[in-house]
């Protein structure tokens, strides 16, 4: 049996995913100082390590102001991010109890077939 990453493993490499696919922020474009920002925070285990729940945001002001704005700027551009209907989907994902450990566990069947697209 394989072992199971550590939140903080899973955390560090879900978070690497994000910002390598995005490049820079996407709400200012900024290049340096980025981070992985959830939507729908990280103590729902549920969306955690969901590709469509985070995005990559420099550290000042966008994700500082994102915080703050989870009904305001970020809410909106998360729908029209993800169309009305995947957002309804991921909002219901959100408020669905799912383990850590099987969170960690889905994530690292994805980063698997992920290498595996990319190495083909």
């Amino acid at each position: 049996m394989k072992k199971i990453w550590t939140s903080k493993v899973a955390d560090k490499k879900f978070s690497e995913q994000i910002r390598l696919r995005d490049g820079k922020c996407v709400r200012c474009g900024k290049t340096h100082n980025l981070t992985c920002s959830h939507f729908w925070g990280r103590n729902r285990s549920s969306t955690r390590y969901n590709f469509d729940n985070c995005v990559t945001l420099c550290w000042m002001p966008c994700h500082i102001t994102a915080e703050k704005e989870k009904q305001g700027w970020y809410k909106d551009f998360m729908v029209k991010r993800l169309g009305a209907k995947k957002y309804k989907e991921l909002e219901k994902l959100a408020y669905k109890t799912v383990s850590r450990r099987d969170a960690i566990m889905e994530l690292m069947e994805s980063l698997k077939v992920l290498e595996k697209d990319f190495n083909n």
